[in-house]
């Protein structure tokens, strides 16, 4: 089954969720009621663009990861 593909603003607070407030990949999906894989994924994909938090401001809305 294939992941949902989530808009810009729901990475960033997956992203908020997993570095700054620590939560695990079950607990944020369980909070923003996506499926864990599409939790992992996302989280996946930052680590290897090199991502961090806090994002930069030049990643907005538009951006597709």
């Amino acid at each position: 089954m294939p992941t949902e593909r989530l808009s810009m603003r729901h990475i960033r607070e997956v992203l908020r969720l997993h570095y700054s407030v620590g939560m695990s990949q079950r607990t944020i999906a369980r909070s923003l009621g996506l499926a864990q894989g599409t939790v992992c994924k996302y989280l996946n994909m930052a680590r290897r663009a090199g991502l961090t938090w806090p994002l930069p401001p030049e990643l907005n809305d538009e951006v597709r990861l």
